[in-house]
């Protein structure tokens, strides 16, 4: 399979794979691509190219250098704590002034994405979507089925082509012979020898209808001792040469008789082919909605790291603030809860960033971009936000789409078709076995070859043979239970084409469900976000009006802001759940790959459309 790409409005050859920028016409889909097209081919036909040896050394190379690289951004781990260590330390100095001293550092959180040398590089969804269409491993492995198949399909085709054949064949006779009265008077053992050089040339095909023909035309060249042939006038007739021209044909009339029966295997490959095609398109659709769902994770991941850090510097100030006061409004269990909430958030966030780091891994490892090893120290952000419009569905709509375009229906149809072709081949395999056989030629012989040949064109010999052959198995047992069974298949897979049409209504509408609610879930998640950042507020405008800090009231300022950024971080999950249903919509649909503007041109794979 050869891959490539080039920018342009070309499209490719059939059977091929495009994905390319445009104005995403969708109410969900809103950011102006570039004009740019990008073109993907998958050579799914055409000529195999011999991979060479295998290196797997080689192979492994790129993520061993690139694992090699990222040592110089890789910081230590910090040491355990044996005992407590409080974040903000009091000190009185000679004026009798507080003075307040932080004892850890943020970075024992480990360091944030970008710091410290850490490469980072901002992708849009369809840019994450473009690598992966030209580089994703299992695309590519898949890819090959179809060509495979296509192949297959080749090999049953090559069944009605013509065969040249060319035999030479020289036989050395050297035999004792018995005498006889009229032979031998002497009573002694007499002999035969002959030497005979034949040459045979000719073409030969099985016919579309069953049948096969073979047109053939040999030379002969006999040399008998003592010479057998004499002409009238006594004279020897040795050596001589014989020209025959011979075309022979047998013709199924019952049994094997018929084009549809004789292309059974050609359909049956044709429609495996399609299947295969199909399931590289699954294998497409897979990746990309992995590589959908891990984007707008990593948008979530993303935003509770800045939503956490947020939480940690509030957590901090208000340790900070409860540090300064001690010993007038404030006690030590105070200080001590609160510098306990300010690790517990640290901890928090530490799980955050490796949580970005691992999305970031896993795009890569799904995009499997040369430039953007799993290895290498290259941290991927999105660039793209998600999706907060709100989007109405006509649920028969949706019913509809899916029954035209899921591939599992498609696929299915098709074995439905193989199924009912082996079905009538079966049928046919009841009849007897009658065939027609008949040949013709045209025979010269002459002492020379010339002369042989001329005697041939007069067609003055001409010989022909016709029969009949019949045959049955009695009870004809075997054919029956093959007939049945081709039958039931054929029921089989009717009745598991009515099993995916009630799996695929099902998903639709579950997912349509999944969509709606997800949106619901925004609604009712921004407003308790409002109502949380409300309530912190009010209790930083009573702290900032010098309110004293009691235990519960401090307990309630640390509570509210645990609450605003738990809040917070639902509302960023509902919403990305929300743009990962859409995604599981269009799969559910079948229309995964034009909703990320990836078009598939499927040669002869059309669904059944409703009348």
């Amino acid at each position: 399979m050869q891959l490539g790409f080039t920018k342009g409005t070309t499209f490719p050859s059939p059977r091929a794979v495009r994905t390319g920028k445009r104005l995403f016409e969708s109410s969900y889909r809103h950011a102006i691509l570039s004009a740019a097209s990008l073109t993907v081919t998958f050579a799914l036909t055409g000529c195999a190219k011999d991979p060479g040896a295998f290196d797997p050394l080689l192979l492994q190379q790129t993520q061993r250098n690139y694992a090699g690289g990222s040592k110089d951004i890789r910081q230590p781990l910090p040491a355990i704590p044996t005992t407590m260590q409080a974040t903000f330390e009091t000190s009185t100095d000679a004026n009798g002034r507080t003075n307040v001293t932080r004892t850890t550092s943020v970075s024992t959180t480990g360091p944030s994405v970008g710091e410290f040398g850490e490469q980072t590089i901002r992708l849009t969804l369809q840019e994450v979507i473009q690598r992966a269409v030209l580089n994703n491993r299992e695309a590519r492995v898949a890819g090959f089925a179809p060509a495979i198949e296509a192949a297959r399909t080749v090999e049953a085709e090559a069944r009605f082509d013509p065969t040249f054949f060319q035999n030479l064949q020289f036989v050395a006779t050297d035999n004792q012979v018995a005498p006889t009265f009229f032979a031998n008077s002497t009573g002694q053992i007499d002999f035969d020898q002959s030497n005979v050089i034949t040459s045979q040339t000719g073409i030969r095909q099985n016919l579309p209808g069953g049948g096969s023909a073979q047109l053939q035309y040999q030379i002969g060249h006999t040399d008998f001792n003592p010479a057998r042939n004499t002409t009238a006038s006594g004279a020897a007739f040795n050596p001589f040469y014989t020209n025959d021209l011979v075309l022979q044909v047998t013709q199924p009339l019952l049994r094997d008789f018929g084009v549809e029966v004789n292309r059974a295997r050609i359909t049956i490959s044709r429609n495996n082919q399609r299947v295969s095609l199909l399931d590289f398109r699954r294998t497409l659709e897979e990746s990309l909605a992995n590589i959908e769902q891990r984007y707008w994770q990593l948008v979530q991941a993303k935003q509770n790291v800045d939503i956490l850090e947020r939480l940690l510097a509030n957590t901090e100030l208000t340790a900070e603030i409860l540090a300064k006061r001690t010993g007038q409004d404030v006690d030590r269990q105070q200080t001590s809860n609160a510098n306990s909430q300010v690790e517990i958030r640290r901890s928090l966030l530490v799980s955050a960033k490796s949580r970005v780091r691992d999305l970031s891994d896993q795009i890569k490892q799904l995009m499997a971009d040369p430039e953007l090893p799993v290895t290498g120290s290259i941290v991927l952000l999105p660039a793209d936000e998600p999706s907060v419009v709100p989007v109405e569905f006509d649920l028969q709509d949706q019913i509809n789409t899916a029954m035209q375009n899921r591939l599992e229906l498609i696929q299915q149809q098709l074995r439905v078709d193989t199924a009912s072709v082996t079905s009538r081949v079966g049928k046919n395999n009841l009849l007897p076995q009658l065939n027609l056989q008949g040949s013709v030629g045209v025979n010269g012989v002459a002492q020379d070859v010339e002369a042989a040949a001329s005697n041939q064109a007069d067609v003055n010999y001409l010989s022909y043979t016709l029969g009949l052959q019949f045959e049955i198995p009695i009870g004809n047992r075997a054919a029956r239970a093959i007939y049945k069974r081709t039958l039931l298949q054929r029921q089989q897979t009717i009745e598991q084409y009515r099993l995916l049409v009630d799996q695929v209504a099902l998903e639709v509408k579950q997912t349509t469900r999944e969509v709606e609610t997800a949106w619901r879930r925004i609604v009712s998640d921004r407003q308790a976000k409002f109502a949380a950042a409300d309530a912190s507020l009010a209790l930083r405008q009573r702290a900032d009006a010098n309110e004293p800090l009691t235990p519960d009231f401090v307990r309630r300022v640390l509570d509210a802001q645990a609450t605003l950024a738990n809040q917070e971080q639902t509302e960023v999950q509902s919403i990305a759940d929300y743009n990962i249903g859409l995604s599981r919509l269009e799969r559910a649909k079948g229309t995964l790959l034009r909703y990320n503007n990836v078009l598939m041109e499927e040669s002869k794979v059309q669904p059944f459309t409703m009348k």
